[in-house]
C-alpha cells in the first residue's frame, strides 16, 4: 500500500532484491513500533503486575520496578485494589467511574523502571505487536502512510511527494486514533435544561 501511494515499483517481499524493498525493510520495524506508540490503541493494550526490583533506585523513589521489553509506552500506573487492572466489576448502571478512572499513582518512568514509593503497582501499556493480523484496518492505512512518508524522499527523491505522504499520514493517523477512541463505554452527556421548561 505504501509504494502503491508513491507510485513506486510494487515488492513481493521485504526481502526482495530491489531499492524499494531494501528502503521499506530498513523503515518497517522501526516505524510500525513508532506508529504503535503513537496513541492508545485498543488491540494493543496489556496490563499487568510487576515483581518489585531488589535494587532500589539511587535517588527520588524508594522502589523500582522493571517494564517488560515487549511494553513500548506505559500508559497508567495504578494500585492493584484500585480497581485500574481489572476487576470484575468495571461499572453499574449510573456510576461515572470507569475502570481506568481511579487516580494514578506518583510514578516516574526511567531507563526501562518504573519508579514509585509504592511497594506494589498495577500497570497499563501499549506493546509491541508483530503479528499484522491484531491491527485494525485502520491502523494498517496509518501505519502503511507512515511508511510512505518515510520512504518518499529515498524512493522518490521528491520533496513534494514528500510532503503529500507527510500531509497523508496525518490525515490516516487521526482517522485511525478517533474511530479507536470510539470503542468501549462512553458517558451520555443530556442537557436537562429545556426538559425542565414547560
Amino acid at each position: 500500500m505504501a509504494l502503491v501511494w508513491l507510485g513506486a515499483e510494487q515488492i513481493t517481499s521485504l526481502e526482495d532484491d530491489a531499492p524499494e524493498a531494501r528502503v521499506m525493510q530498513t523503515n518497517y520495524a522501526l516505524t510500525r513500533d513508532a506508529t504503535l506508540e503513537a496513541a492508545d490503541w485498543s488491540f494493543a493494550i496489556e496490563r499487568w503486575i510487576p515483581a518489585k526490583d531488589g535494587q532500589s533506585p539511587l535517588t527520588g523513589a524508594q522502589n523500582r520496578f522493571k517494564i517488560p521489553s515487549n511494553i513500548i509506552r506505559v500508559i497508567r500506573v495504578g494500585r492493584p485494589t484500585d480497581g485500574s487492572f481489572g476487576a470484575p466489576d468495571i461499572g453499574t448502571t449510573g456510576d461515572i467511574y470507569s475502570i481506568d478512572r481511579a487516580p494514578q499513582v506518583d510514578h516516574r518512568v526511567e531507563s526501562g523502571y518504573i519508579l514509585t514509593n509504592e511497594d506494589s503497582i498495577s500497570c497499563k501499556g501499549i506493546r509491541r505487536i508483530a503479528d499484522e493480523g491484531i491491527y485494525s484496518n485502520l491502523f494498517v492505512h496509518a501505519f502503511a502512510a507512515h511508511l510512505a512518508m518515510l520512504g518518499a524522499y529515498p524512493i522518490t527523491e521528491s520533496s513534494g511527494k514528500f510532503n503529500a505522504m507527510s500531509a497523508l499520514y496525518m490525515l490516516k493517523i487521526k482517522e485511525a486514533k478517533s474511530h479507536d477512541g470510539l470503542q468501549g463505554t462512553s458517558r451520555r452527556v443530556r442537557n436537562r435544561s429545556l426538559l425542565n421548561v414547560r
